[in-house]
């Protein structure tokens, strides 16, 4: 397999498009990593302009402002390096996860995919594949094994993973899984230790208030571990319509906001107590978009391989199934808290935008989780 036909799988790309969207200059507040031939340019030309990282390797990457605002390259809205940016930044927003295929991924958190304008990103997916086809193939000799020693694990542990069964059976019920009375049932039987059944899984009757209650106690847990940061710089950043780079961080009972500039200047904006946001079930719109992205997680193999890490991190304790339903309730809660969050401070979305912009606010924090296998 790995000297014949490239495993590869584009679908996420299809019909889609792409473009730079001023103001927003996301992927500027990202600090890019240096490949090893990258480095020795910007070692003779801007020697001041690299740090050594020793996290989660060691390596080179770009400076920031004040070592925590946006690219140090950035001016006036321009990258002044942008003929010489490095490898990650030209492949953004695009994520190249190799694990037992290739498979590209976009990144949502980018404005410019939706709009419908620009490139085609079908036809640059392509590209990106076969200038980094000899590091694909590399990176799958050693992400391959990892997956068949996952799988003996599985097996010596007499559980029985059928990818594409559950997918199967998710995306069957997708416009179900919209619903906060589906996402209840899944998140209460994916804790329980019998192996649930995707196709039988029956909607609680209402969201009466123990219900309610039970989901956004569970959507805080999820909420927290991602945005009670340490520090403020360490909190999910959701970039405006208008490019402002917001943070937001949940400090004891509430939720401080925090508007960045280019500079690495922070300016607190407001805040509000956890009690005022609320989980609300969505409509119209808002849950065709809902939907529209969890047939993208589905089939996003980041996102299955998040939940490969969480069953070796429970050593094989807990049914496949279980586990895959317990990643995709949380994952919806979290989204849907945060889409609420939006909503509380920036009122007036429309129906439809509130959606967008909470998966605008929550993707680039999924493509983060942990996974097996490997962005390159």
């Amino acid at each position: 397999m790995l000297n014949g036909p490239l495993p590869l799988d584009l679908s996420e790309l299809d019909g889609r498009k792409f473009v730079c969207q001023d103001p927003c200059k996301l992927c500027c507040l990202c600090q890019p990593e240096c490949l090893p031939g990258e480095v020795e340019f910007f070692k003779k030309n801007y020697p001041n302009r690299l740090v050594l990282k020793k996290e989660p390797h060691r390596h080179y990457a770009l400076a920031l402002k004040k070592g925590q605002g946006s690219c140090s390259f950035l001016q006036d809205g321009r990258c002044e390096v942008y003929p010489h940016r490095p490898h990650f930044c030209r492949q953004f927003p695009f994520h190249i996860h190799v694990g037992s295929r290739a498979q590209i991924e976009l990144d949502l958190s980018c404005r410019g995919v939706w709009l419908d304008q620009g490139e085609d990103a079908m036809t640059e997916g392509l590209r990106m594949v076969q200038e980094n086809e000899s590091e694909i193939r590399r990176t799958l000799k050693e992400s391959v094994p990892v997956y068949r020693e996952f799988t003996y694990n599985c097996q010596e542990a007499g559980l029985e993973v059928d990818v594409s069964k559950v997918r199967s059976q998710v995306s069957a019920r997708l416009d179900e899984l919209t619903d906060l009375r589906l996402i209840a049932t899944l998140l209460e039987e994916s804790v329980e230790e019998d192996e649930l059944s995707i196709p039988e899984l029956k909607a609680k009757p209402a969201l009466d208030a123990k219900t309610m209650n039970e989901l956004s106690k569970s959507a805080l847990e999820m909420v927290t571990d991602s945005m009670a940061a340490d520090e403020l710089f360490q909190a999910p950043v959701y970039c405006a319509p208008d490019g402002s780079w917001n943070l937001f961080r949940v400090l004891g009972p509430k939720v401080e906001w925090h508007v960045m500039s280019v500079e690495g200047d922070v300016t607190k904006r407001g805040e509000l107590p956890i009690k005022d946001i609320r989980l609300q079930q969505p409509e119209g719109r808002d849950r065709q978009v809902l939907r529209d992205y969890l047939k993208v997680l589905n089939n996003r193999d980041s996102f299955m391989g998040y939940a490969f890490y969480l069953m070796d991190d429970y050593d094989y304790e807990d049914p496949w199934p279980n586990v895959y339903g317990g990643v995709l309730s949380t994952s919806v809660l979290d989204l849907l808290w945060r889409t609420s969050l939006l909503a509380a401070f920036f009122p007036g979305m429309k129906d439809g935008e509130r959606m967008r912009e909470g998966i605008i606010f929550y993707d680039m924090d999924r493509l983060d989780a942990p996974t097996l296998g490997a962005f390159i």
